[in-house]
């Protein structure tokens, strides 16, 4: 397993050994420990990542990125000022020529955390997040006795560990400054699982395995739910309403997606600055409804507004300012792809078959903010995977390209850009290094904040 980066690097978040950004894909670095010498760390150049594993979650801050393997490991590069990476336990065995001058971590590094409450270390997680300046991870814990409910066999709860800066609350634990490591207390409830996680800017939310939803952070966008947008920021986890059991959720920056069993709500704000109470009408949640608000005697204490998904998707996926429904192929036949333009005018944008009147699956529902082309542009083939990060999108195409749209001004939707830095209308084809040659195959893409990813085997 390989990972390639490239886009913006100022804090050294790719991962490729140095602080430069990139316009072409680069491949990572990691710092592997020698078994012959113990603890001792080492870098080695342009290795694999070596622990028999995939990557399935890729977590990118403002200046700092994480992702997780199959095998529960997190990995970690970029700013490290505030401990936004988290600990490891050999740090103090580190070469000083692996980490800069302001603490950036340039080769991606191992988590490792110490925690204090059950005795143990952890090395594996279940889930892991990125706000701008923090980092989210659940691990799976020894019960603390604390927990026991009714003289039950102490077994494994799920913990929420958090690093880095919280000036909007986004780490969870009240006003308090974060310590290292810190947990977010009675979080979650007795007994729950946390069963999907994700962040965006200033905010988190996470679902529960009884099909609840709660959130923490900045909420006066209403990207909480109504019910806690009188606060403005929620410091510790809040319940958010939801008429449905919820199964996933997507944070863009200023609000939120719910999505369970086909159905989906929008949390954010009634000024809808770029569209994204506006629902298409292929999901609306009545017939004839095109996307405007919902009614306040319709939508209860739920959220801004909602819909149905008519067909079967891979997921939901947001944008700082967009929205993005995927089907894969193998899922069967689907909607045309829908894409609102910047001031929510429709276009289309249709995954073509052999006959030109045939609609297959891969399409994308999308919308939201496109003066930058972040959304689907006409004429993308079908997408098997798809990645979403601030301004920009990868889809890992059915023949095995990858295609990169909008805003690309760092790099990171490859090098060639119009005069204000954006791929819009259309798509650039990235390609792996001439030197990989016929042996690399993508497997996997992951977008950031104006980074963007390839995993290769």
């Amino acid at each position: 397993m390989r990972l390639f980066a490239f886009g913006s690097n100022g804090s050294g978040q790719l991962g490729i050994g140095h602080e430069e950004d990139v316009s072409t894909p680069t491949q990572c670095l990691f710092e592997q420990p020698e078994t012959s010498q113990g603890s001792h760390i080492t870098t080695i150049e342009n290795t694999d990542l070596t622990d028999e594993s995939e990557i399935i979650t890729i977590a990118a801050g403002g200046n700092h990125t994480l992702f997780l393997t199959t095998n529960g490991s997190i990995y970690a590069s970029g700013c490290n000022a505030d401990g936004r990476c988290g600990p490891h336990s050999a740090t103090k065995n580190i070469k000083e020529h692996e980490s800069d001058s302001n603490g950036n971590i340039l080769r991606f590094r191992r988590m490792i955390i110490s925690d204090s409450v059950s005795n143990t270390e952890i090395s594996k997680f279940k889930h892991v997040s990125a706000t701008w300046e923090g980092t989210i991870a659940v691990a799976s814990v020894p019960r603390s006795s604390d927990n026991v409910d009714h003289g039950h066999i102490p077994d494994t709860e799920d913990r929420v560990f958090v690093f880095g800066s919280s000036p909007k609350g986004e780490l969870g634990l009240g006003q308090n400054i974060p310590a290292p490591g810190a947990c977010i207390p009675s979080f979650p409830p007795p007994d729950l699982k946390i069963t999907a996680l994700t962040s965006g800017m200033a905010h988190s939310a996470a679902v529960l395995s009884n099909g609840d939803v709660y959130g923490w952070g900045a909420a006066r966008k209403g990207q909480l739910g109504r019910e806690n947008r009188e606060a403005r920021i929620a410091y510790s986890p809040v319940r958010i309403s939801v008429p449905f059991f919820a199964e996933a959720v997507a944070c863009g920056r200023e609000f939120t997606v719910v999505s369970g069993r086909g159905r989906f709500v929008v949390l954010g704000d009634r000024g809808n600055r770029w569209c994204i109470l506006n629902i298409p009408e292929s999901l609306s949640l009545r017939a004839g409804h095109v996307g405007d608000h919902l009614q306040d005697d319709e939508q209860g204490d739920y959220g801004s507004c909602g819909g149905t998904i008519p067909y079967r998707y891979t997921g939901i996926r947001a944008s700082w300012h967009g929205v993005y429904v995927h089907a894969a192929p193998e899922l069967g036949p689907v909607e045309p792809s829908i894409s609102n333009e910047a001031l929510c005018t429709r276009s289309r944008s249709v995954a073509q078959t052999d006959s030109d009147s045939d609609f297959v699956g891969g399409s994308i529902v999308a919308w939201g903010r496109n003066d930058r082309g972040q959304l689907p542009p006409p004429g993308l083939p079908t997408p098997a995977k798809l990645a979403v990060g601030s301004e920009h999108a990868l889809a890992l195409l059915g023949d095995g390209r990858v295609a990169a749209f909008g805003w690309g001004e760092h790099g990171n939707c490859g090098p060639d850009t119009d005069s204000q830095g954006n791929v819009s209308g259309t798509y650039n084809v990235i390609s792996l290094p001439e030197a990989m040659g016929a042996d690399g195959k993508v497997v996997g893409v992951g977008a950031g904040c104006a980074t963007s990813w390839m995993i290769v085997t």
